[in-house]
């Protein structure tokens, strides 16, 4: 089994702190709500089996999750990608729930 991404990787954002200063809040803010975004367009997607969409949907929200320092929401988003993209609805379902389960684990960290 391999190894469980950590929620947040510190370092990401120990220099997202250092290079947003006083906007870091603002920029956690942002994310928050684009991820609520993501999360309601995976949900929609999922349930219309809009495979494509949620494909290009959970490969964007990866992205941002990147660049955040998001690990585990990362990877869950990744899953979500492949299960887009095989238009599997039990992986899609099981993927989506990783996904809103990692978004509710950082919630805390990121002192949202």
């Amino acid at each position: 089994m391999p190894d469980l991404p950590h929620d947040i990787d510190p370092d990401v954002h120990t220099a997202l702190r250092e290079l947003m200063q006083d906007d870091y809040p603002l920029l956690i803010e942002t994310f928050r709500k684009d991820s609520q975004k993501r999360l309601a367009q995976l949900r929609l997607s999922l349930h219309a089996q809009d495979w494509d969409d949620f494909r290009q949907t959970a490969h964007s929200f990866k992205g941002s999750c990147g660049n955040m320092g998001a690990l585990a929401l990362q990877q869950a988003c990744e899953e979500a990608e492949r299960a887009g993209s095989t238009a599997n609805p039990q992986a899609a379902q099981a993927s989506y729930e990783k996904v809103q389960h990692s978004f509710e684990r950082i919630v805390p960290l990121l002192g949202l």
